[in-house]
């Protein structure tokens, strides 16, 4: 018996990538231009992402966690209120 040939497919559609969103990173007031924070080890042009709790860096995975005042003063309340319940 004779193999049969595999259909040859050609090449496959090019797909676009998606593009960059750096101009939401830059906010114009007045004169002046503010940039996103950047990461301190890739340098500037590489911005951190910001999430609730942290900034991250996807190209060499740099975090920083953020501190909000709000879990600072209730963790530090709840020791004085606990010592003046139990006196």
């Amino acid at each position: 018996m004779a193999k049969k040939k595999a259909e040859k497919k050609g090449k496959k559609p090019h797909k676009n990538k998606p593009t960059s969103k750096k101009y939401k990173m830059f906010t114009i007031d007045g004169d002046k231009v503010k940039r996103a924070p950047s990461c301190p080890r890739c340098g500037p042009g590489i911005f951190l992402m910001n999430n609730d709790k942290r900034q991250y860096c996807g190209k060499c995975h740099y975090t920083e966690f953020k501190t909000s005042q709000t879990t600072k003063a209730t963790s530090q309340e709840s020791p004085k209120t606990q010592a003046t319940s139990t006196a």
